[in-house]
């Protein structure tokens, strides 16, 4: 009983870590956020950190994980009440555009020095690639997404926008929410019907109410 209960301690402190660190490597990037300083805001022992995570790369690997099971839990909180799947999709856009309105571009270009986590980002994507297709096969089946389009191309051109965000310099130039929205409605312009591009058009109208209030 006291071994499972330390073990539950472990974890609860684990989470604790992950979702403070983890807007600190948002907001501040991860180079400029130190394992000191996490130890230290947290009230813990360097030590008892380590312990936690062998290192830095593993936290961040973590902080990946945590973000990929609440999307996971939002998607499909969102899906069980969406009308069609270019809701689902746009409730999405809206959910990623708010939260990079608030990213430090550093965020993306130090990511260049973790493999492991760019591992695990390029594996996560492929993981999602039958989910994603399923998608847009339903969304044809909706009338909202073109029948002549195909979409295995498309979803490694959206899934690309993350490369783009750690490898290129267009982030030096333009807000990283708009480099994302740009993009995306790009494509969904692109590979919706006319009914589609309609509800894209006033969801965009909507956002852009909502920003400029």
């Amino acid at each position: 009983m006291a071994g499972r209960r330390k073990e539950n301690d472990r974890e609860e402190l684990k989470l604790r870590v992950v979702e403070t660190v983890s807007k600190s490597f948002m907001t501040l990037g991860i180079k400029a956020v130190h394992m000191d300083d996490i130890a230290s805001s947290l009230s813990i022992s360097k030590r008892t950190l380590y312990e936690l995570f062998g290192d830095k790369e593993e936290l961040l690997l973590e902080v990946f994980r945590f973000y990929r099971h609440c999307m996971n839990e939002y998607m499909q909180e969102i899906a069980s009440s969406a009308n069609n799947v270019l809701e689902v999709i746009l409730t999405f856009y809206e959910r990623k555009f708010n939260e990079l309105c608030s990213v430090n571009p550093l965020f993306f270009r130090d990511l260049r020095k973790y493999s492991k986590v760019l591992d695990y980002i390029h594996d996560d994507r492929r993981r999602g690639d039958a989910d994603a297709l399923a998608y847009f096969q339903k969304g044809v089946e909706q009338g909202i997404f073109r029948s002549d389009i195909n979409f295995q191309i498309i979803n490694q051109a959206m899934a690309m926008q993350m490369d783009l965000l750690i490898y290129s310099d267009i982030t030096d130039h333009y807000p990283l929410a708009e480099i994302y929205s740009e993009i995306t409605i790009l494509h969904m312009r692109g590979i919706t019907t006319e009914k589609g591009y309609r509800m894209v058009d006033d969801f965009l109208k909507n956002i852009r109410e909502k920003h400029t209030r």
